[in-house]
């Protein structure tokens, strides 16, 4: 396929130089090169776009727009990428998920079959210790996973989806596909993986609490999380409460011998949701997502589903505080 010239690729950063020129470097080696890369730099430490990007780029006959804007979120900086690109299609990369050399082929190519507006796209998660291959199949598993990082999309798109939300530190990008799912536009999925995540890559379970909080409390508010919101405190709880308490009172009115009478049903009430947990996060979610039954038995779902357990206690502590607090510690734990 020959280069095609209206591709701009819009990276936004707050990493330092070398995880942005190794991503640089792979759009650069693009079996397709687009003919613009937009970088917006966040970072505290930036200085100027360094000379060895420049150089690169311009050995690649890549036009190079660089803009510093300090502390600037991943969705503000997306939509300033947005409006210095000039391209009619726009790439969308992040410093961490590195595209494999065939990325834009691949996508130009399922752009140019089918009548469509975009292309997703199509991530692999890269993990080398125990831990951070129990993070992988707990939370997003071997199968290529859709995701902004990695999408083509039609400039026209952002005429009908509005641009990203910009106030958010993490899940805009979500929040911005549930948009264009609710929209209805026609969007492709690869049917292989083009992109490779390497932010698991030196996680530790420090790191990792951190990272949850953070995200977690920065992104509560967007609207994808409101219906586990009410499943967790309107429905759910509750539920098991009422069960628990109050079954063979209302529903056999204490008659042993009825049917519908159950012994001990405050304990059960008690054991079976941590088993029904255990059972949906350690093995049926990372069935679904292409982990292998035989990586999971006999034992390997505890350490996946204890993984699953903390992040979703740092969410349920995260939806219950008042943000003010939260915002507070997020602060005093990244000092």
């Amino acid at each position: 396929m020959s280069c095609i010239p209206d591709i701009s690729v819009i990276i936004p950063s707050n990493h330092g130089h070398n995880e942005l020129l190794k991503i640089v470097h792979a759009v650069c080696r693009q079996s397709t090169k687009p003919f613009e890369i937009v970088i917006v730099d966040s970072s505290i430490d930036a200085r100027g776009c360094p000379d060895d990007i420049t150089t690169l780029c311009a050995d690649n006959g890549i036009k190079l727009i660089y803009e510093h804007h300090e502390l600037a979120l991943p969705g503000n900086a997306r939509n300033i990428g947005l409006g210095m690109a000039n391209g009619d299609l726009i790439g969308f990369i992040d410093v961490q998920t590195i595209p494999r050399p065939y990325w834009l082929e691949e996508s130009l190519k399922l752009l140019a079959s089918h009548d469509i507006d975009g292309v997703w796209g199509a991530t692999c998660f890269c993990a080398e210790t125990k831990l951070e291959n129990v993070v992988r199949d707990g939370f997003f598993g071997v199968l290529p996973r859709k995701t902004l990082p990695g999408s083509v999309f039609r400039r026209k798109v952002f005429d009908r989806s509005g641009q990203f939300i910009d106030w958010v530190r993490a899940g805009e990008d979500t929040e911005w596909m549930l948009r264009l799912e609710l929209l209805k536009l026609p969007v492709a999925n690869p049917s292989s993986a083009l992109i490779d995540y390497v932010g698991l890559v030196g996680l530790d379970i420090n790191k990792l609490l951190r990272k949850w909080f953070r995200n977690y409390t920065a992104s509560r508010d967007l609207p994808h999380f409101f219906p586990q919101k009410i499943l967790l405190w309107l429905i759910l709880y509750p539920l098991l409460i009422l069960i628990a308490f109050n079954w063979n009172y209302l529903i056999a009115d204490w008659r042993m011998v009825s049917p519908l009478y159950i012994g001990h049903v405050t304990k059960i009430a008690t054991i079976v949701p941590p088993l029904v947990y255990f059972f949906v996060r350690g093995i049926l979610l990372p069935l679904r997502r292409g982990v292998s039954i035989w990586q999971l038995l006999p034992s390997r779902f505890v350490p996946i589903t204890l993984v699953c357990v903390l992040a979703d206690g740092v969410k349920i502590l995260v939806f219950s505080f008042p943000k003010r607090i939260l915002v507070v510690v997020t602060k005093a734990l990244h000092r």
